[in-house]
């Protein structure tokens, strides 16, 4: 009978490995004992042409007598394995660590606490490690923190790799730049922008160079400048400050405005300014006063006179000036009311005049004293001046026909 190692060069990794079973006079489940597999293992190299894993590799070149890396060209390509977590000649230091321990990849994983694709990018330089997990790595693989940063020098950096920028907004907002054309100069989306400017993304380090170009700053003066939060005015908090004071999140804060995740946070960032109608809605939200989201926001009410003075002609200026302090629209003002858009134009121009059970309304929605605007429409005076308008009104439209017709 053939030595196995000349079987090598005359069969595959399957004919090599019946050879040296019959010769040890080995049954399948006897020699799968012997190599440390399952039967179902070794029947799968023999007859379904199944690559062994790098670890097993070793075990199979040592029964048969021959080294692994003749074995594994005989065992063909791996299709399931890169060439980085293979095993060969090209395999990462990482890799060679693990097999050099006696780990599987399962194995290391579960020791670190990760899933095996997570360990997978890991030895194929696609990811690194964050601090946390390179302890537990260095513990499993028995290696100190520089044997192990040598290793990983050639990974990609993590998100936690890079550096905080809170400023970036504010700084970017004074050289002059909307955040759009930043984000098309630097070559990142809407939602990394964000991130950034933001504090709640580290900004990689092989960003900063293109960061600070666009800007016109060298990465040093970006980095010292961007690295303190922004100015605020003193006893002032900003929207995102006074959100996350209140314990909600953008989306959780944009699901009770029913606004988009999106406007929130242009409105946080500064970059559109906070609509009027929002600002009632998001008091409540944040419970807060209404001065205070308003200073946040850098907005101001439309001056309003007080109640007392309000006289029922200059019922519909009060209207219109309370219906702009609130930022809705004639439409929204009257959902909110039970009526149409139009209606509510008609009380603002002078056309019709709201009823008292529409007053009562106008108060609630509007926050105003009880019967602030009822005594306008209740008392004699609104009915006399509203008649006296409307008598006017038809004089002229009747001298004016009367003129059109002498004429003619």
């Amino acid at each position: 009978m053939s030595h196995p190692a000349q079987t090598l060069n005359d069969g595959g990794l399957a004919q090599a490995l019946q050879s040296w079973r019959h010769k040890e006079g080995l049954s399948r489940l006897a020699a799968a004992r012997r190599l440390g597999v399952a039967n179902t293992t070794l029947r799968s190299w023999e007859l379904e042409a199944v690559r062994p894993q790098p670890l097993q590799l070793r075990l199979v070149a040592q029964a048969l007598g021959t080294d692994t890396d003749v074995l594994r060209a005989l065992a063909g390509p791996d299709r399931i394995r890169t060439a980085c977590t293979s095993g060969g000649p090209n395999a990462a230091p990482l890799c060679r660590a693990r097999l050099a321990a006696g780990l599987t990849m399962t194995q290391l994983a579960r020791k670190v606490g990760v899933v095996p694709a997570t360990l997978s990018r890991w030895e194929d330089g696609l990811r690194a490690p964050s601090p946390d997990a390179r302890v537990r790595l260095g513990r499993a693989l028995g290696l100190d923190p520089d044997e192990l940063a040598g290793m990983l020098a050639d990974s990609r950096p993590r998100r936690s790799d890079g550096v905080l920028l809170p400023g970036l907004g504010q700084l970017r907002r004074q050289r002059g730049l909307t955040q759009r054309a930043f984000r098309t100069a630097v070559g990142i989306g809407a939602t990394a922008a964000n991130a950034w400017e933001h504090g709640r993304v580290r900004v990689p380090h092989n960003r900063l160079g293109t960061v600070a170009g666009v800007l016109g700053l060298d990465e040093k003066t970006l980095v010292a400048i961007s690295a303190r939060p922004p100015q605020i005015g003193t006893g002032k908090r900003s929207l995102s400050q006074l959100r996350r004071a209140a314990g909600l999140t953008q989306r959780e804060l944009a699901h009770h405005l029913e606004a988009s995740v999106r406007s929130v946070a242009h409105w946080e960032a500064g970059t559109r300014p906070l609509p009027m109608a929002m600002v009632r809605p998001m008091a409540r939200c944040l419970r807060r006063p209404l001065r205070t989201i308003l200073n946040a926001a850098d907005l101001e009410l439309p001056a309003l006179t007080h109640p007392g003075t309000w006289t029922p002609t200059g019922l519909p200026g009060v209207l219109t000036a309370l219906r702009q302090s609130t930022g809705w629209s004639a439409a929204a003002l009257g959902r909110r009311l039970g009526t149409s858009g139009r209606v509510v134009r008609g009380w603002e121009t002078g056309v019709a005049v709201p009823s008292v059970s529409f007053c009562h309304r106008l108060e609630m929605v509007h926050g105003l004293p009880r019967g602030a605007l009822t005594r306008l429409v209740s008392g004699a005076g609104l009915g006399s001046a509203v008649r006296q308008d409307r008598l006017k009104s038809s004089s002229e439209q009747f001298n004016s026909a009367f003129a059109v017709s002498a004429i003619k």
